[in-house]
């Protein structure tokens, strides 16, 4: 989809009143239009520069059927746009304007032996879903147009100018005209869109489409591409760039639509993401999109119609450059391919602005290595005088679930900054850490109902810290923040196997330096109440829930005030969410962010990880981005010499990344 109404255009400057934008659009269409609408033939094109000056010789015979509807709705609800010169292009095209058409109906051709597609283009660009058998060929091609292809499944082993690379889901990559490439498909076949820009003749041929007289050739736009040639990038680095402003009257600010970027330069694909029940409002922008559905449904508003589209069916439609279209995605979302012709100058500034938030934390190129691996579920990383120290919980099958957990076979480990690491103690089912200000290592020992101070070097327990509150045991405390005073808060979601809980809810706690606790957030606030943090001018308190109602998929940020208590609950940040958690059958089920260990940096920036890896804020609460990673993080902190490197560690793994900032947490000086 594109931008909804709220979006403060950069190319302000050029907007001009809607009737001159769609008389624009008319005057070209009557001057020139060639392509198949209904069963006839017309002429198609918008030469933005050639058409006008032919149009004004009055030929009004050819005027699209749905400029009057269009202008219409232009006036009637102060429709306003960008307006620009494009090339102008003959191609014929089955798509009716603004009517989808199901991806059963579109034509499909056989390109060798187990390579299949099914095709759908505009007059700039084609797309092909396309689908490889297992161990199928792709025979070796020189392209004449620019290629994106994105991998939605499976695998195949591309040839490019004979260097071999691999491909694999939610990967691309971007070829450009000249290149010589051909592919094998993996064990288990492959599937993936495939965006030539211009039009493929010579598929367009196989499909049994006239090319007769038919040139698909016009200037070369020239955009810098936003990939490297020949190189595969993975989808999840490439940062989500809001495509709408945040949504008004809201305490945290987050765009309903986000999409991963990526332009040539002739062609622009946006993956889109439009959060459930969203609306996009009536929009119009001088470039021909050509939208394909791939997950959940939309309300697809076109002028003045509305039709239902979905990934089940594969919807695809053709939007002429200066078409009025809006949205309204259903109860799971929609995820949408757009492709834009030629390439948006809005979105590429949108584009390179987002990039610029992540590149303030991590500079290009650099990735996530893993230091260790073989733990069962690593937990509560906290940096103390040169090494890193955190749980490995032992659970009987966390992938499925079963989350049966035993301390006799859970560890507290300490690693040196390479890698090595030895068990430090046994015999307590840890999670949360953090430095005291003596040194000592502060130890959430979940199972064993109490938080304790131990010695970093032997793993002996020298005192408890807390075990009870209000006279009764508290049940599982699972992570901690020391503030500026040295007090800690404590969340305490009752993870815990008894199947009688000491305490009345799940909860958070405050322990004051004076050794008094007491409770800050009782219960009924949050079905899992997991990571604390607080900023780093120690004002406000964060909170954030891992799954279901009540707190959803939100981080939540209180005021402190001086004796530790809070006030003025708000949602801070909405944290993204995978696909298959948005399509859960049970809509209970559909808040399963995952949120759990995080993390601050001196300017205020907040960091948790979640199942999408570890997504930070800046702290007015706008996504900064997302550090991908190749398991789930459970937990983050900051260490390292400087105090600039991420741990991360999540399931079986640790890892690592450098970053351009330092974190924060108290207590200073430990590292």
């Amino acid at each position: 989809m594109i931008s909804a109404r709220p979006l403060a255009d950069p190319y302000a400057t050029v907007h001009r009143s809607t009737r001159p934008f769609l008389h624009v659009i008319r005057s070209a269409m009557r001057a020139a239009r060639a392509g198949t609408h209904r069963g006839r033939q017309r002429t198609r094109g918008i030469g933005w520069l050639i058409v006008l000056s032919l149009a004004a010789g009055g030929c009004a015979d050819n005027t699209p059927s749905w400029a009057d509807r269009n202008q219409r709705v232009i006036d009637e609800h102060h429709v306003t746009g960008r307006t620009r010169d494009l090339p102008s292009l003959s191609v014929p095209t089955i798509l009716t304007d603004g009517e989808p058409l199901e991806r059963e109906k579109l034509p499909a051709i056989t390109i060798a032996p187990g390579v299949s597609a099914t095709l759908g283009w505009s007059r700039g660009a084609l797309v092909e879903r396309l689908e490889m058998q297992a161990n199928a060929s792709y025979p070796s091609q020189t392209l004449n147009e620019e290629l994106f292809i994105v991998v939605q499944d499976g695998s195949a082993t591309m040839d490019i100018g004979g260097r071999t690379s691999e491909l694999t889901k939610n990967q691309a990559v971007y070829l450009q005209p000249g290149t010589v490439r051909s592919m094998k498909a993996g064990a288990n076949g492959l599937r993936a869109f495939e965006i030539y820009s211009p039009v493929r003749l010579d598929h367009l041929a196989l499909a049994k489409q006239s090319i007769t007289g038919v040139s698909v050739s016009f200037p070369d736009q020239g955009v810098t591409p936003s990939l490297q040639p020949g190189v595969v990038v993975d989808l999840h680095d490439i940062q989500l760039t809001p495509l709408t402003d945040p949504v008004a009257g809201k305490s945290y600010r987050r765009s309903t639509t986000h999409a991963r970027l990526l332009w040539g330069r002739n062609a622009q694909i946006s993956l889109v993401s439009i959060d459930p029940q969203s609306e996009i409002a009536r929009h119009i922008h001088p470039e021909d999109q050509l939208t394909t559905t791939v997950r959940g449904t939309i309300a697809q508003g076109v002028m003045d119609r509305t039709y239902a589209e979905s990934g089940e069916a594969g919807h695809v439609l053709f939007l002429p450059g200066g078409m009025v279209h809006s949205g309204k995605a259903g109860d799971v979302g929609v995820d949408q391919l757009d492709v834009f012709w030629p390439v948006r100058p809005d979105y590429v500034e949108r584009a390179q602005k987002q990039q610029a938030l992540y590149a303030q934390v991590v500079a290009p190129g650099e990735a996530p290595k893993k230091l260790a691996e073989g733990f069962t579920f690593t937990e509560g990383p906290t940096w103390l005088k040169g090494k890193l120290y955190f749980s490995d919980m032992w659970f009987k099958n966390p992938a499925a679930g079963d989350w049966t957990g035993s301390p006799a076979q859970s560890r507290l480990i300490v690693m040196e900054p390479d890698g090595r690491y030895r068990v430090l103690a046994r015999g307590m089912q840890s999670n949360g850490t953090v430095a005291a200000r003596n040194g000592n290592l502060i130890v959430c020992d979940m199972f064993g109902h109490r938080v304790v101070e131990l010695d970093p070097a032997s793993g002996r327990v020298g005192r408890v810290l807390l075990n009870k509150i209000n006279g009764k045991p508290i049940d599982g405390p699972n992570d901690l923040v020391m503030d500026a005073k040295g007090g800690f808060y404590i969340t305490d979601p009752q993870f815990t196997p008894e199947a009688k809980k000491s305490q009345p809810g799940k909860q958070v706690y405050y322990l004051a330096p004076d050794g008094t606790a007491r409770v800050v957030i009782g219960p009924g606030e949050y079905a899992m109440p997991n990571g604390v943090e607080l900023s780093p001018d120690g004002k406000t308190l964060y909170v954030n829930n891992t799954w279901l109602q009540p707190g959803e998929n939100f981080v939540w940020a209180y005021d402190v005030a001086e004796d530790g208590s809070l006030s003025n609950k708000r949602q801070f940040s909405m944290i993204g969410l995978k696909p298959e958690v948005l399509e859960a059958k049970n809509p209970a089920d559909r808040f399963d962010s995952g949120a759990d260990g995080t993390a601050v940096d001196t300017d205020g920036r907040y960091y948790v990880a979640t199942r999408t890896g570890v997504q930070i804020f800046l702290p007015d609460g706008t996504p900064a981005g997302t550090i991908s990673m190749a398991q789930y993080p459970v937990s983050v902190t900051f260490g390292g010499p400087n105090n600039d490197v991420l741990y991360m560690v999540g399931e079986s793994s640790v890892w690592s990344i450098q970053t351009k900032v330092r974190g924060f947490r108290h207590p200073s000086g430990m590292n």
